[in-house]
């Protein structure tokens, strides 16, 4: 089943099997879906969107890293919420 969560203009899209559990996908910008790559550069910290250009800035590419593994986890928790129970028993 395919799982999503929208923050700061950015989609989260993951994978949830029973079996295998939760695997991260794609990142893709919440304007126009393109996919979103992570760009680090000394003087541009960013999660940008090429086509619309959505952008999330960062002050240090740690400070991306813990953006980043926050809304993976976020998402991962969300797989099992018990509305994802109930929708998985059906």
């Amino acid at each position: 089943m395919q799982i999503s969560r929208d923050a700061e203009g950015l989609r989260f899209i993951g994978e949830w099997d029973p079996e295998s559990g939760f695997v991260a996908g794609d990142i893709r910008c919440v304007g126009c879906g393109r996919r979103i790559e992570p760009h680090v550069d000394s003087r541009d910290i960013s999660l940008v969107c090429t086509v619309c250009g959505t952008k999330k800035n960062f002050w240090a590419e740690a400070e991306m890293q813990v953006f980043l593994a926050e809304n993976w986890s976020r998402l991962r928790q969300a797989c099992t919420h018990p509305t994802v129970a109930i929708h998985r028993s059906l």
